[in-house]
């Protein structure tokens, strides 16, 4: 039992860990010249032959740690500056990394490979790197590195003082861990040579230890990297944020304050052809007065435009509406098929000329009986969506040619969300750029700037500036609107113009008061006779109508907003379709 128990001791004690495989390329030679210089600072010199064989090779990289961790787990820190980098004779294309624990130094063309014999000459100075004891210092170096995947067939190092003697020396090879001693050679007192007995497997390598006269150079250190934390404390850190969030908010109220509040008529002489517009004053108040008929005789879309600033399809549909209370055609109500099915609607085209249409009316008539005079709103779906923008974009034209705007409404919120949109850019790339940096300042001002861009997209919405005559027409709408609003306060208007009721239902709908108004016009009395234009499924009470309007004109707008939905694996898939893809490959 006894000799089992020393046979396995032996074999645990004895057997070396076993190597990593070793690759098919290997390092000749590994030599690296060390000078302590004078400031305390390290030169270190590494020429490094290798051989590629027949391999395919870009180049080689070089890890060397900066940050060191000893039992107690207490960090050691150094810095690295790079001096000269060479392949076989000429200056080397490199991409180096920094981890904040070890410099990666990649040598060679990413667009290029080579194979055989290569030389490779690395300069670097390195700081922090000696130690101090009581009776001497020391500088203690792992020349190769015990992390390369080839062999190193022969490596050495020279050391050289720039004054006084060594006082000790020693060399370890093979393993981490390891302390079976290398060859030293000392040439004079302030240089001394040490040389690997034998080849170095992968994960083995040649470190040295040289204690010198004391105090002959400095003993420099390295703070730890700066840390992001660390920088809140700096004054300057709020004042990023500051500068750059409530810069941006007053920037963006500047801006809509000078370029997009409405121009007004001091003197609000509509007529005089002298008056000269001005832009209104902040707070200056307005006086809103009933109106009892659409100001200017605007259409219901064009007002819609003038009071949001956008062409909505609600402002189409409502156009539609109109188009039918003019006598240019007729919609049916068609009967559901099944109890829990949906309500559709049949649009047929009258022989009433064209002519007297605004732009934007007839084209959205002719594009809504393109494939013939009879139309159902459920055909609509997923195939009117692109004729639905070319209205709009007529409808726009169409506004911007009565002058109610200073500028294109669309192309002026997409100057604004544009500015917003690149100060997110930039504000995320200082964000981003602030964690290698360790800047606190950078990563302040860069959430300040993506903080400023919501206000600036936000605030895009309300920067399209009215016209003079466009802010006041703008508040005579609202007087219409209010009218509307308290239709049952002037029953006297409604009784001396019998179709009052069908020419007001378009305007309701881009106002939203279709209900209140259809309520208002149930609380006065007012009799109402079918329109001729609309065919309902049950018995006409004016209630019940302005229901079946306002259902309708929610259920055209669904039709010809709608767009096509992507389709599935199984209904026009395709090799790389889907959720998931990607890809990847080999260096």
């Amino acid at each position: 039992m006894k000799i089992l128990l020393s046979l396995l001791l032996f074999f645990f004690v004895a057997v070396p860990p076993v190597s990593a495989q070793s690759t098919d390329w290997v390092i000749n030679n590994f030599d690296s010249s060390i000078n302590i210089n004078q400031d305390g600072t390290v030169l270190v010199a590494e020429t490094i032959i290798v051989d590629f064989k027949n391999l395919s090779k870009h180049g080689i990289y070089r890890d060397i740690p900066i940050t060191y961790q000893d039992a107690n787990r207490e960090k050691t820190y150094t810095k690295i500056a790079i001096n000269t980098i060479l392949q076989d004779g000429t200056k080397a294309q490199t991409d180096i990394e920094n981890n904040g624990s070890n410099i990666r130094i990649r040598i060679g063309d990413p667009d290029k490979t080579i194979s055989g014999k290569h030389t490779y000459r690395l300069a670097y100075i390195a700081t922090g790197v000696l130690r101090g004891f009581d009776t001497y210092d020391e500088f203690y170096w792992n020349v190769t590195g015990n992390d390369w995947e080839a062999d190193i067939q022969h490596a050495s190092a020279t050391v050289t003082l720039p004054k006084g003697k060594t006082e000790r020396t020693t060399c370890f090879e093979g393993y981490t861990g390891y302390t079976n001693l290398c060859s030293i050679t000392e040439k004079s007192p302030t240089t001394v040579s040490f040389t690997a007995t034998r080849n170095l497997p992968p994960t083995q390598g040649l470190t040295i230890v040289v204690g010198y006269t004391k105090g002959m150079v400095p003993l420099l250190t390295v703070p730890p990297p700066k840390q992001i934390s660390d920088d809140f404390t700096n004054p300057l850190t709020p004042l990023a944020f500051l500068l750059t969030f409530l810069g941006g908010i007053i920037a963006v109220v500047i801006v809509w304050m000078k370029n997009g509040r409405d121009f007004w008529y001091r003197t609000r002489q509509l007529l005089d052809p002298n008056a000269q517009p001005e832009i209104k004053p902040f707070g200056a108040h307005e006086a809103v007065v009933v109106e009892f008929e659409a100001p200017d005789k605007l259409r219901p879309a064009e007002l819609g435009v003038l009071m949001d600033e956008k062409a909505d399809t609600l402002d189409i549909t409502a156009t539609i509406i109109d188009l039918a209370n003019r006598g240019f055609l007729t919609i049916k109500e068609l009967e559901k098929k099944w109890i829990f099915g949906s309500i559709d609607y049949e649009l047929h085209r009258t022989d009433k000329t064209d002519e007297g249409l605004l732009p934007y009316e007839q084209l959205l008539l002719n594009r809504l009986f393109a494939t013939g005079d009879i139309v159902k709103t459920s055909s609509l779906k997923t195939t009117f969506y692109d004729d639905l923008a070319d209205v709009k974009k007529k409808l726009y034209e169409e506004v911007m040619k009565k002058k109610l705007f200073i500028a294109h409404p669309e192309t002026i919120r997409n100057r604004y969300r544009g500015i917003g949109f690149g100060l997110l850019i930039v504000g995320c790339l200082c964000i981003f750029g602030a964690f290698p940096l360790a800047s606190g300042i950078l990563l302040a001002g860069g959430i300040g700037l993506v903080l400023s861009s919501i206000a600036w997209m936000s605030m895009a919405t309300y920067m399209p500036r009215r016209t003079a005559y466009g802010r006041e027409i703008y508040q005579r709408v609202k007087g219409y609107q209010l009218f509307i609003r308290g239709a049952e306060q002037y029953r006297q208007q409604f009784y001396e113009k019998k179709n009052m009721f069908n020419e007001i239902l378009p305007y309701t709908i881009v106002f939203g008061l279709t209900g209140k108004f259809a309520q208002a016009m149930k609380e006065m009395g007012l009799k109402q006779k079918q329109p001729t234009w609309y065919t309902g499924t049950h018995v006409f009470a004016p209630m019940v109508f302005a229901n079946d309007v306002n259902s309708f004109s929610k259920s055209l707008s669904t039709a010809i907003a709608s767009t096509p939905s992507s389709s599935g694996g199984f209904s026009g898939g395709s090799s790389g379709g889907g959720f998931g893809g990607g890809g990847g490959g080999s260096w």
